[in-house]
């Protein structure tokens, strides 16, 4: 079963690179399958671990719907 881990875990699960501003920030351009759980944005473990295993270069990975818009309501 899935954990979901907030963008400080997912850093912490990554072994501190990228870090979680880095994180928000690739959420935030839509490169990482990010999701929103109340205020808190999450990715679940199963996710992150595929993402950085199939990533080569993230600037060419882009999930339709789940960038975080800076007019997006929380």
């Amino acid at each position: 079963m899935s954990r979901f881990l907030t963008m400080n875990e997912a850093s912490e699960h990554c072994g501190g690179r990228p870090s979680a501003a880095t994180l928000y920030r690739l959420a935030k351009d839509g490169h990482l399958p990010v999701r929103r759980i109340g205020r808190r944005l999450v990715i679940s473990d199963r996710l992150l671990d595929e993402w950085i295993d199939g990533t080569g270069d993230v600037r060419d990975t882009v999930f339709e719907g789940v960038a975080i818009g800076a007019g997006e309501a929380s």
